[in-house]
């Protein structure tokens, strides 16, 4: 019997298409203002504006490529695409069983174990098609901008990697919502971490005494600045990997074994 259920696949898209839609267009017309807004002179008068203060909020603006990563997806990115993992991996296990809709589901020939495998199939399809739409556009925006001017392999690393931080957000999300039988206890703890992780990720960059809090935040795996700089980044990488694949499984075992309200 295959894990994969093609017609619940088809449902979750038709049921979760508004919020991608959305989430996915803020993000694409986000990647081509800041194509668009960036140039060499506007960005040398803001960083020449900004060299006195005490917290520089904008990183390194000095390149293209280094504004996209700081700006892009050191913020809009990051904030909007956490913001899909945790409706989307709270909406598709825990409010289902606390509104008393996985009984319907699990009533039709579906068993848990292919419930959540599919549900996993599509957070995946859908963050990756964001992403990829985020590339696509992004250096088309660029092309047409400042032709030439995008280093296209780093682009697409800085893309990929966002990618894959938000996989191992949305696992974690994903896991809580298996966990728990009350949507507002799945949210406390999958988006109570994620914002958690974000908040100490902004901690640590604002003050050098606040440096070892990255050690607490998965955010820090994601180094833009590595990338950008040529650094080592692979490793780091593969441990989001690493603790997405984990979680998923743990994420469909426990749903598996767990008692229902149904």
């Amino acid at each position: 019997m295959t894990m994969f259920k093609k017609s619940l696949f088809i449902h979750l898209v038709k049921s979760n298409i508004k919020i991608f839609t959305i989430i996915a267009g803020v993000l694409s017309l986000l990647i081509g203002i800041v194509m668009s807004v960036f140039t060499p002179e506007t960005m040398h008068e803001i960083a020449q504006a900004s060299i006195d203060a005490p917290v520089n909020p904008l990183g390194d603006i000095t390149t293209l490529i280094a504004f996209i990563a700081n700006q892009y997806f050191g913020n809009f990115a990051l904030i909007f695409a956490m913001i899909y993992s945790v409706i989307i991996g709270n909406k598709l296990i825990a409010d289902q069983v606390d509104k008393g809709s996985m009984a319907f589901h699990l009533s039709s020939p579906i068993t848990r174990t292919q419930y959540t495998f599919t549900s996993i199939i599509f957070s995946i399809s859908t963050l990756v098609v964001m992403f990829g739409l985020i590339f696509v556009v992004g250096y088309g925006v660029s092309e047409l901008v400042q032709p030439d001017e995008l280093p296209l392999e780093k682009f697409f690393i800085l893309t990929l990697g966002s990618l894959i931080l938000n996989l191992a957000i949305h696992s974690i999300i994903f896991f809580a919502s298996c966990l728990f039988n009350r949507s507002s206890h799945s949210l406390a703890l999958g988006a109570g971490l994620t914002v958690f992780f974000f908040a100490t990720n902004m901690l640590s960059g604002m003050n050098e005494s606040l440096e070892i809090l990255k050690n607490v935040t998965i955010i820090t795996l994601y180094d833009t600045n590595a990338i950008i700089q040529g650094g080592s980044y692979g490793a780091q990488l593969i441990i989001l990997v690493g603790l997405a694949l984990v979680l998923y499984l743990i994420g469909i075992l426990v749903f598996k074994r767990k008692d229902l309200p149904l």
